[in-house]
């Protein structure tokens, strides 16, 4: 039978949710950019960066644009392109009209630079005022990263001995006045973080304990996360090389138990707070993942363990994200989905190539080393197309002149195109050109990167499909 009260109650707290998201307008005109659509994200967690998308920004010929997106609460928005990582905070029931940055590409080599870094910018709005939480940011921001920049080594060889002191009594009186709660959290934040690198780490347990054990877990504030981020990275990999590290490999190796891992941390007395212990415990768990020092079952049954025993649905979620990071495109997962259109304007999603194997390339067509692979590619599909699919996926951003190279080299495998910050690019954690996939009959993922052509990848395949081919 149904609770009735835990029904009401339940619709309650979701109708007080729905209630909380507020309507956030944006509009602007930036001619450089006619034409474009750029897609704006936020943050899933500050755990895993995972991107969501919140809107997309449609530029018209004229350049101008006009669009609404909900928030429930103050929002680091963001969107990724060109050069630029450009961000905002969008407030609920708030208006904005942007000022885009200048509009500049990426050179060749930035895209094909793994290494490649973003520029940073903080998009610009018309009409701020100086109470307003973006101008407070954007002037705070200003002085904080001018003198962090220019004192950086000093702070770290000389610590307290440097002004340090008086530059943060002075950007505290500066910016004491202020009433808006998130920005002077956000200020308490990036104020800690230097007084961390001041003291050299000598005194991090006092900071977690003033900052964050008595205090509110904030999940959404850069500073916040930026200096726990900083605190506990690889948490767990250097509590193994600790005393009493040895339990807690133990503990998540063969016990996956979250109860007796909460019990270990409590040892620490800055981590004692339920709530922000888990939090430890989270990022701790996804840091381990990538470490090599605990195998990736245990970490998962830990993992899961928190997100059927905690409190928090943040936690929840954050969990999921972990494990949905971990194992997206992991050998043996199913291979994500994509719809990309080919050389003739035709769309293709990857369930279409099921029923034979599929090797996936993201290659350009303007890079040589690329265009080295396409000629052994083209030897491979002659020989192995009758079980396998050979699928190309172009983020040339004139596509007019790749279809060209396509058709001059006569290439005849199947060639589809996307751009080079979208989903499927994002989705499939393309940082280097060429990468490869290899998807088996069911579209799971078989080989996760898979061997390019040149090295060697004939080799490895031909052990699946040594039965499968024609016999001459």
């Amino acid at each position: 039978m149904i609770n009735l009260k835990k029904t009401i109650f339940i619709l309650f707290i979701a109708l007080s949710f729905g209630l909380r998201a507020g309507n956030v307008h944006i509009f602007g005109e930036a001619k450089e950019y006619a034409s474009n659509t750029i897609i704006f994200y936020k943050y899933s967690d500050r755990i895993t960066f995972i991107k969501k998308q919140l809107f997309e920004l449609e530029i018209d010929k004229d350049g101008k644009f006009d669009v609404n997106f909900e928030v429930d609460d103050i929002t680091y928005v963001f969107a990724e392109f060109g050069i630029y990582h450009a961000y905002f905070y969008a407030e609920p029931d708030a208006s904005y009209e942007l000022i885009l940055p200048p509009f500049q590409e990426k050179s060749l080599s930035d895209i094909f630079n793994p290494f490649f870094s973003s520029e940073t910018i903080q998009i610009g709005i018309k009409n701020m005022q100086p109470t307003d939480l973006n101008y407070l940011i954007l002037d705070f921001d200003y002085y904080y990263f001018r003198y962090l920049d220019l004192k950086y080594i000093e702070l770290y060889v000389n610590g307290l001995q440097t002004d340090v002191d008086t530059f943060i009594t002075e950007i505290n009186s500066k910016f004491n006045n202020y009433d808006n709660q998130y920005f002077q959290d956000y200020k308490k934040y990036r104020i800690a973080a230097l007084k961390n690198i001041a003291t050299q780490k000598q005194y991090e347990d006092q900071i977690v304990y003033s900052y964050y054990t008595k205090a509110p877990v904030l999940y959404d504030n850069p500073a916040y996360m930026d200096l726990f981020n900083n605190i506990y990275a690889k948490y767990f990999d250097l509590l193994l090389v600790a005393p009493h590290g040895d339990f807690l490999y133990a503990i998540i190796t063969y016990g996956h138990s979250i109860s007796r891992l909460k019990k270990f941390l409590s040892r620490n007395l800055s981590l004692r707070n339920n709530q922000f212990q888990e939090l430890v415990i989270l990022k701790g768990l996804n840091d381990a993942f990538g470490g090599g020092n605990f195998q990736w079952l245990p970490l998962l049954l830990t993992l899961d363990s928190v997100h059927l025993s905690t409190q928090y649905p943040f936690h929840q979620d954050v969990a999921q994200n972990i494990a949905d990071n971990v194992l997206s495109m992991a050998k043996g997962t199913i291979a994500p989905p994509f719809e990309l259109p080919d050389t003739a304007g035709e769309m293709h999603s990857l369930k279409e190539f099921k029923n034979k194997y599929t090797y996936i390339q993201f290659a350009n067509t303007k890079t040589y080393s690329c265009q080295l692979e396409f000629a052994m590619m083209g030897n491979l599909h002659k020989r192995y197309k009758e079980v396998c699919n050979f699928v190309t996926i172009l983020t040339d951003s004139d596509i007019e002149s790749a279809k060209a190279y396509i058709n001059k080299n006569e290439f005849g495998w199947t060639f589809l195109f996307t751009e080079i910050n979208s989903q499927t690019i994002s989705t499939y954690k393309i940082d280097t050109y060429p990468t490869y996939f290899l998807v088996d009959t069911r579209g799971s993922l078989l080989m996760s990167p898979a061997p390019s052509p040149s090295e060697n990848f004939e080799k490895y395949f031909f052990k699946y499909v040594e039965d499968k081919l024609p016999k001459k």
